[in-house]
């Protein structure tokens, strides 16, 4: 049985799986399987994972009928054994001591659920951005930080498969688009998390990543779900309505610069849904962003960059 289970689930990655498939195999960490899970792929993505697979035995592929990625990833999960579970989108890559670190860190902290990484944000050329997520990472008791926004990238993320177990995999009745956080809530409800600070994980921005459209939507169902029950709003010492109002004021800073309508219409839907909102650091940010795009994103860049 192998350490750790690398789960990836691809649809249509054609131009990315290749170089996910070789940050894995870069590891200094040895011990893994991987498992691609391709989801009703129409441009030779499952060929590639193939031509991977005859060169390496860790590497198997597992193709569906297009299903959704909760769905494919959860599959990954069930045709896997390893005790640890690391999450790699196929845009995605790894440092090669990604691995290696993160169970160092989840060996020096037992009661940990799983541990995630900080990522640098990188161009469909591989160079990096002014973006790192998150700027300054949260470990221990990590729950009520976490219900006020998702801070972990899915590929930087190594589980225990005993604590996924227990919670169950990921949701596919959410929307799309933030099905890993609700995931990392469940585990952080019950278990400390673990960070490790160096960036060993690159998040890959791309016309093809997830609309904001979509995983604003995504998070504001999110919310309402875990807000069902009472004792969230105790745990996170945050109201249902400022939770929203949060979303939709981040939102609003990261569209302005593009979209000043959008970012408008969002801080209004803030105000609507917790007025005292505008009073808040996500309020400031929002206005500031509207109010002078340029200025707002430089500072951003600047804070993101370290």
């Amino acid at each position: 049985m192998p350490e750790v289970s690398v789960v990836v689930a691809a649809h249509d990655q054609v131009r990315w799986i290749g170089d996910a498939i070789e940050s894995v195999r870069a590891q200094t960490f040895t011990d893994w399987e991987l498992v691609v899970v391709d989801d009703g792929s129409t441009d030779g993505t499952a060929d590639i994972v193939r031509r991977h697979a005859a060169m390496d035995a860790r590497i198997r592929c597992l193709v569906q009928p297009r299903s959704e990625r909760s769905i494919a990833r959860n599959r990954g999960l069930a045709a896997t054994s390893g005790p640890l579970v690391a999450f790699l989108d196929a845009d995605d890559r790894w440092r090669p001591e990604k691995l290696a670190r993160q169970l160092a860190a989840l060996a020096a902290a037992p009661a940990a659920g799983f541990c995630y990484t900080v990522a640098r944000f990188v161009d469909p050329e591989n160079e990096p951005l002014p973006i790192r997520k998150p700027p300054r990472p949260i470990a221990g008791d990590a729950f009520a930080a976490l219900l006020r926004g998702n801070v972990i990238i899915l590929a930087s993320v190594v589980a225990r498969r005993a604590c996924l177990d227990t919670v169950g995999g990921f949701d596919p009745t959410l929307p799309y688009g933030c099905e890993d956080w609700d995931l990392w809530l469940r585990l952080a409800r019950r278990w400390l998390v673990a960070a490790v600070e160096e960036e060993l994980t690159l998040y890959r921005r791309h016309p093809g990543n997830t609309r904001w459209e979509q995983v604003l939507a995504s998070a504001l169902e999110v919310i309402d779900r875990w807000y069902d029950d009472p004792e969230t709003a105790t745990r996170a010492g945050l109201t249902r309505r400022a939770a929203r109002a949060r979303h939709f004021l981040v939102n609003a800073a990261g569209v302005a610069s593009d979209d000043q309508r959008a970012a408008l219409a969002l801080i209004v839907r803030a105000l609507r849904e917790a007025p005292a909102s505008a009073l808040t650091r996500s309020g400031a940010a929002a206005a500031a962003a509207l109010l002078f795009p340029r200025g707002f994103r430089r500072a951003r860049s600047r804070r993101h960059s370290t």
